[in-house]
């Protein structure tokens, strides 16, 4: 996948908002920023049906989450993109102020490409964790992330993609994407053994993480706009 920046916005809808809303992503946010060289985008919706370890406490994970990666992290802040969201069309700044509940919103640079085996549009399904690591327990959590927990998701059928990002903002500070072909992938005996480790027990999840995402529509590239 190009590029190192990403943002991430979750959020909530009432369902008299849902049938516009996937529209006004395609028709309105989308095309102005593949025209300033974000790409790829989607945007996916919880699978309520599909759930996946390690548990994290009662507060339902966001229903929607749409995702943009962009070259660099820089792209961001540079005005470009800052000019976009300065200036709202109305149902733009409908959604943003009045409509998108329980907002969740992240900016984070990737530090490395742990599995990278798909082409660059977004996989059919993402499983997401965020949350931080004490000081304290961070080297010992780092350790058994890099050596243990990638090379065992490389062996695990249809995943994808798994990037670690490092949040610029956002209320946590590590963020995890996971990219899978189907949903059958998420019963693979290993990846299930995975996500029970003791190692994640010294992670504090945001509220609503972790959770597992459909997509359900994507940017257009470019040039076929």
């Amino acid at each position: 996948m190009c590029g190192t920046g990403l943002l991430a916005v979750f959020c909530d809808l009432a369902p008299e908002h849902l049938d516009e809303f996937r529209p006004w992503l395609v028709e309105e946010m989308f095309p102005p920023r593949m025209a300033i060289g974000f790409g790829p985008a989607a945007s996916f919706d919880l699978a309520t049906d599909l759930t996946i370890g390690p548990p994290s406490g009662a507060t339902a994970p966001q229903t929607h989450v749409t995702i943009y990666v962009t070259p660099t992290l820089g792209d961001l802040y540079d005005k470009p993109y800052q000019r976009l969201r300065a200036v709202r069309e109305v149902r733009d700044a409908t959604y943003h102020n009045e409509r998108m509940q329980n907002q969740a919103r992240y900016v984070a640079v990737c530090t490395d490409s742990g599995i990278e085996s798909c082409k660059k549009a977004f996989a059919p399904l993402l499983l997401i964790d965020r949350f931080d690591v004490a000081l304290d327990q961070i080297q010992a959590f780092n350790i058994w992330f890099e050596t243990s927990y990638v090379s065992a998701c490389a062996r695990v059928p249809g995943l994808k993609r798994l990037r670690r990002y490092l949040t610029m903002e956002g209320t946590s500070r590590h963020f995890l994407m996971h990219e899978f072909a189907g949903e059958q992938n998420l019963a693979d005996q290993t990846f299930g053994e995975l996500r029970q480790a003791a190692a994640w027990g010294v992670c504090q999840f945001a509220p609503g993480s972790p959770g597992v995402y459909r997509k359900v529509a994507q940017a257009a590239p470019i040039n076929s706009v």
